[in-house]
């Protein structure tokens, strides 16, 4: 899942403030195609308070983890994404300096979540969440869903989908 972190945001922002943020951000990140968002359940919105008073609002930093290095999220994905949340925060807030960095995500470098499986054997590929799986197994990726338990192979790792179960009876 994509996490996006606003940091230095005046302290003055009220809830509804916040919430018209977050909508910018949500509707920026689901504006860059490539990345087949839907909404705001596919991606998490943080606004962290900030201990020190001193220049908040002047600038406000962005920072977007979680978004798998796979080939259709490529350098230039990246960089587009990083534009359109990077303008929709400065629309926002048109006096401050606004920068906005995107980093890749590595699951092989560990993830867990709490997420239920969906294995995605009727539409889009909740692996690398670009390709289309049709008989148990991606068009893109090529990670395959066991037709059991719904799980992949244990040897791909995801952050969406549990390990096959079937494997090891």
């Amino acid at each position: 899942m994509i996490v996006i972190k606003v940091w230095c945001l005046p302290s003055d922002q009220s809830e509804d403030d916040l919430n018209r943020l977050h909508q910018a951000i949500v509707k920026a990140a689901v504006s860059v195609s490539e990345l087949r968002l839907q909404d705001e359940n596919d991606m998490t919105c943080l606004f962290p308070a900030d201990l020190m008073k001193y220049g908040l609002g002047e600038e406000i930093i962005v920072e977007i983890d979680g978004l798998s290095d796979i080939p259709q999220r490529n350098q230039r994905v990246r960089e587009q994404l990083a534009r359109c949340v990077g303008e929709s925060v400065s629309a926002l807030y048109p006096e401050a300096k606004i920068q906005c960095s995107v980093r890749s995500f590595d699951p092989s470098e560990g993830v867990w979540t709490s997420a239920k499986p969906n294995c995605g054997c009727e539409g889009s590929c909740p692996v690398c969440r670009t390709g289309e799986v049709d008989d148990h197994k991606c068009n893109c990726c090529g990670a395959e869903f066991c037709s059991k338990c719904h799980g992949i192979a244990n040897d791909v790792k995801s952050e969406n989908v549990l390990p096959c179960k079937c494997e090891s009876d």
